[in-house]
């Protein structure tokens, strides 16, 4: 992304000079001159038609040898070239902002500038905002570059796909409105602010539309100052309601010089210092730790350039749990398209995750501080980030489903010789709903004893004074999981061909509370349960229809409603179709839990790690979603309960295995046993004959089919 230090010449003054050569013969090459020729698609005819026909103007002066240089600005051709003070040679050209392309505005009406300065003064009560976009924008003498689409330069390319991807179409939509923010950072050699804090509206639309015809890339692409700009628009309000994205757009490896002591190594040709790694690094994790998954980070290489700064960017804040969206977009529009598309996805998906579903308010996140997903293996008690609690202070309540209340088992601590808990003052998880810390429990001489432990409390101020009610819907969630996992297991392990010692099962983790000062309503309640491993860590599924490797255009198809649940299979079922993989399991058991309730509910959202360190491989899984189809009992299980909508959506994008219909058919051991000789065949077009034989809970768990039995005889 860095250029020559002579592109920093620009347009100072019209001023007269000496005349110009007649033929290209007389400028001479240079080999500067050449390459960015050939970057720009200027041939050498131009060049010399602008020194020519173009109107010279006085450039800046070169800034390490103070030669002058003059600017000639031939609009006729689209291009701008630069020549040393004699007009004799050839030092730098690039295209004209906007050349060859433009894009009208908007007509602003009446009504459109009363919303807007409304939407300004409201800007003052942060609380209004619902969120702020920062975007980073390369404007580096390497965005003339005209190998874009249709020959545009890099930059015109960006302010065309922001102004039309970005802002437009969530325009349009109504995805985007006057509640949400947008700033502006250039990314050049000192960084400056182009928009500061604007509504979300046609105005800004038009002010990004006169970027692209009046902005013109110029000399380095310093990264510092345009993040350290980008730091304090960020923190302009840190209301907890407030969703938050920050943008890089830009098309290489930054040019911020290192301070001496630094190595220097190589990135794509151009050299690189640990300098920009540490010090860049050290910016984002200074958003992330404040933020967490309330702010999205992008970033996208414009073009096949150096690509591990940004990699360095994502990595960063995915530490802290932001959202976080890496794209290599080619110089194509549709690609940058597609990414910008990807990012307001982000957002939205964060707004949606925010709101209650009951309410349908915007709910506000805790002042909660992160650290890092990767420290967690690592404990030092005397850091001074540990609150201890001993065991006067602590209470230990586990929700007994069946009678539907709290109970309080005499033991208080899980080992026996434990005397005190530590919680950790820091969170290094979060999902839509809760905050995650390290808790450990604590010998008499200050050793650290049994499993490592995990503390999950709410994300959100609104549950802060109710934390009964909140732990409670989880542990219920939880068991009744558990309790589909158990005869999902049972199903598995009695098909044929399947052999427990290689076969994963389900399995939900044992969860119960610790009441920190008191009880309930007088202190704090953490909901505690088995740590898993945060580098195994994955999501099979989520609550609104994504499924492990799924692509980021068949997740909008899912999410705009244009895939549908597919058919029953209506082949012959065969030998050959008893084989399926370990990753078909967590997802044929949330079809499992579909059928097996009589379509009441759903269980999705498994997230968890495969354990293989036993002879018996388990998914061991925490933090369900059951999805209950009937309104009567919305929110029974909790704020992510999506109803028939979330059931939806997830048949909208699962496909089903081969273990989805193994387990769909009842699997007789000998089907020429007398004992069942009234069993008859039934063609798969025929409904689905219940599952269960068998119920706990007659209001959750579906009762035996009082019909004749049947099944379709598998030999």
């Amino acid at each position: 992304m860095a250029d020559l230090s002579v592109e920093t010449i620009g347009i100072v003054n019209k001023e007269e000079g000496p005349p110009v050569p007649v033929s290209a013969s007389d400028i001479l090459s240079s080999l500067h001159g050449r390459q960015r020729r050939t970057e720009r698609s200027i041939s050498k005819a131009e060049f010399n038609a602008a020194v020519q026909f173009g109107e010279r103007s006085r450039g800046f002066d070169n800034p390490k040898t103070g030669e002058k240089a003059w600017v000639f600005t031939y609009k006729a051709g689209g291009i701008a070239v630069v020549t040393n003070d004699s007009c004799t040679k050839e030092i730098t050209s690039w295209a004209l902002p906007c050349w060859g392309i433009d894009i009208e505005k908007v007509q602003i009406t009446e009504d459109m500038l009363k919303s807007h300065n409304e939407a300004v003064k409201q800007s003052v009560q942060h609380d209004r905002w619902t969120s702020h976009t920062v975007a980073v924008i390369d404007q580096s003498g390497s965005m003339r570059k005209t190998d874009a689409t249709n020959g545009v330069t890099r930059s015109d390319l960006v302010w065309l796909c922001l102004a039309v991807d970005y802002v437009g179409k969530r325009l349009k939509s109504g995805e985007a409105t006057s509640q949400d923010y947008f700033s502006l950072i250039e990314l050049s050699s000192a960084g400056e602010r182009l928009i500061t804090h604007h509504p979300m509206n046609w105005i800004l639309y038009n002010k990004i539309i006169d970027m692209l015809r009046n902005r013109s890339p110029v000399g380095d692409g310093n990264y510092l100052p345009a993040i350290k700009l980008a730091e304090e628009a960020l923190l302009l309000n840190k209301n907890g309601n407030c969703m938050l994205q920050l943008l890089f757009l830009t098309d290489g490896a930054p040019s911020d010089r290192p301070p001496r002591g630094f190595g220097r190594g190589m990135q794509g040709g151009v050299h690189v210092s640990p300098y920009h790694e540490q010090a860049i690094g050290s910016s984002i994790a200074f958003l992330a730790r404040q933020f967490g998954s309330r702010l999205s980070v992008g970033a996208f290489a414009v073009g096949q350039n150096q690509f591990r700064t940004l990699q360095s960017i994502a990595r960063t804040a995915q530490e802290y749990n932001c959202k976080v969206f890496l794209s290599r977009a080619t110089l194509c529009v549709k690609d940058l398209s597609t990414a910008f598309m990807t990012m307001t996805s982000l957002l939205t998906a964060t707004k949606t995750a925010a709101t209650d579903v009951i309410t349908n308010r915007q709910r506000t996140f805790r002042d909660i501080i992160r650290e890092p997903r990767s420290s967690v293996k690592f404990y030092d008690m005397g850091d001074g980030h540990w609150t201890f609690y001993s065991s006067i202070d602590v209470t230990r309540a586990v929700f007994d489903k069946y009678a539907y209340e709290w109970v309080y088992p005499r033991y208080t601590f899980n080992h026996p010789q434990t005397v005190r808990i530590a919680v950790r003052d820091h969170i290094f998880g979060e999902g839509n709903e809760r905050a995650v810390r390290r808790v450990r429990e604590i010998t008499s001489d200050g050793c650290v004893v049994g499993p490592a432990l995990v503390g999950k409390e709410s994300l959100f101020v609104e549950d802060s004074n109710d934390s009964k009610s909140f732990h409670k819907t989880f542990c219920k969630v939880q068991q009744l999981s558990q309790r589909m996992a158990a005869k999902f297991n049972k199903i598995l392990v009695g098909l044929p061909g399947v052999e427990r010692s290689s076969t994963p099962l389900i399995s939900f983790l044992d969860c119960y509370v610790l009441l920190l000062n008191g009880a309930f309503g007088s202190g704090r309640g953490i909901l505690v349960e088995k740590m898993l491993d945060p580098t195994k860590y994955k999501k099979w599924n989520t609550n609104d229809g994504y499924v492990d490797g799924m692509s980021a255009a068949d997740y909008r198809l899912v999410k705009n409603k244009k895939v549908f649940m597919q058919r029953r299979d209506e082949r012959e079922f065969t030998e050959q179709d008893c084989s399926f993989s370990i990753d078909d399991i967590p997802q044929a058991f949330s079809h499992f839990t579909y059928i097996f309730s009589k379509r009441k509910y759903l269980v999705c959202d498994l997230q968890g790690v495969l354990s293989t360190e036993s002879n018996e491989p388990l998914f061991e899984l925490t933090d369900p979603v059951i999805h209950y189809s009937t309104m009567t009992d919305r929110g029974a299980y909790g704020r992510t309960d999506r109803g028939q909508q979330g059931i939806d959506d997830f048949f909208r994008s699962h496909k089903c295995s081969n273990l989805c219909h193994m387990l769909l058919r009842r699997w007789i051991p000998d089907p020429l046993d007398k004992q069942i000789t009234h069993y008859e065949n039934v063609p798969i077009s025929e409904p689905i004959p219940s599952i269960a034989s068998e119920s706990e809970d007659e209001e959750e768990l579906p009762k035996e089919s009082k019909r004749v039995k049947t099944v379709r005889f598998v030999l």
